[in-house]
């Protein structure tokens, strides 16, 4: 069910797995996602990597799939493979190829897709919906398409994003445009086209929110840890002062604790786990999590300085308010290392970032006439 904050927001309550469950995965939105799906409502997602957009994906696909739907998992990076970045006829034909193959329809594409070569790429994904798809299937069909924030630079995504906007608005004329639904995720919100209000597809779908523990979740994890409930209860306080209910980071500490032997000082051995797991330099190699943020930023050739700037700004205590406009600041947001405070400022996101990504990282991987 939808449940309304105080401030008005659509947000959706969920439950964290224990840290003994064998899928090491956080699910907090599947239910919302699926009934918003299943009764034919276009949904997205912004979300940074590492807050389970993969395995919600894979759930809520599962679900639907078990209830009757077609579903058509595509990730962006398939599309824009050999080349697809660069030409638009290899784009076009490998998003509608993806959706043949997911959906396992009997089809000959390439002889449909020679024969509507005539129409434009909107008008002819118009046409491939409906006399490909909806011709041949009779349930519902989702659509999910994965990883939308890679096709922020290629300019002709946007027509793609397009023809999903177009093929909710003709569920007006014709009734059959109700058995396609799409959802799209990405790491960060779209920018330049893709984020155009008269093409992209956003102002028409459900925003699903991906939050953060707040403390009180985690108290499903007290039976878990083994520890009895007031030393739970302590380790529990000290993940959060770390994490600050980060899914992924609270997940991984929770089953470390887990394995804990009886300690005299149970906060100290949760200081010691980070220490020793999360905050010691060999985790920017050898910690897949943190090693992706890492990535994320330092990869960057084109806006490695600016990231690393406004980065660095942060550290020093300094307010940044946040610009939408700013690619590097979306970046920023989309690598999951800083959100947005109640102010609406940027933040560091938790005290474990604080204490791998500090001012000397930032510095010592700027180019060096930069330092």
């Amino acid at each position: 069910m939808h449940e309304s904050n105080q401030k008005g927001e659509i947000f959706f309550a969920g439950t964290p797995l224990t840290p003994n469950h064998p899928e090491y995965i956080w699910r907090p939105a599947d239910s919302v996602l699926y009934e918003a799906l299943a009764s034919g409502d276009n949904a997205h997602i912004f979300s940074p990597a590492g807050t389970g957009k993969t395995s919600l994906i894979a759930n809520t696909a599962t679900r639907l799939q078990k209830n009757g739907c077609n579903v058509a998992i595509i990730g962006m990076d398939q599309i824009l493979e050999r080349r697809g970045d660069q030409d638009i006829g290899r784009f076009y034909y490998a998003y509608a190829y993806r959706i043949i193959r997911q959906l396992r329809l009997r089809v000959d594409l390439q002889s449909w897709w020679q024969s509507n070569s005539v129409l434009s790429n909107h008008h002819r994904l118009m046409e491939f919906y409906r006399e490909v798809i909806l011709q041949n299937t009779s349930d519902p069909v989702v659509i999910l398409i994965d990883d939308i924030q890679l096709a922020n630079d290629a300019e002709f995504a946007a027509q793609l994003l397009s023809s999903i906007g177009a093929a909710h608005n003709a569920r007006t004329t014709e009734p059959e445009f109700a058995r396609i639904t799409f959802a799209l995720i990405s790491e960060s919100r779209p920018y330049g086209q893709l984020a155009d209000s008269h093409m992209s597809p956003f102002s028409i779908s459900l925003k699903v929110p991906l939050h953060d523990y707040d403390r009180e979740l985690l108290d499903i994890y007290v039976n878990e840890l083994g520890l009895g409930d007031e030393n739970a209860a302590i380790a529990l306080d000290r993940v959060f002062h770390w994490t600050n209910g980060h899914p992924y980071l609270t997940q991984m500490l929770a089953r470390f604790i887990a394995r804990l032997s009886a300690t005299p000082d149970i906060a100290a051995s949760v200081d010691q786990i980070v220490m020793q797991s999360l905050t010691d330099p060999l985790a920017l190699q050898s910690e897949p999590h943190i090693s992706h943020i890492h990535r994320q930023l330092v990869a960057d050739s084109k806006r490695k300085n600016d990231l690393l700037r406004i980065y660095g700004k942060l550290c020093k205590g300094a307010t940044v308010k946040a610009n939408t406009e700013s690619r590097s600041q979306n970046h920023l947001l989309a690598s999951g290392l800083v959100k947005l405070d109640d102010s609406g400022s940027l933040m560091v996101r938790n005290r474990i970032y604080e204490a791998v990504f500090t001012t000397q990282w930032a510095n010592d991987h700027k180019n060096r006439w930069w330092r």
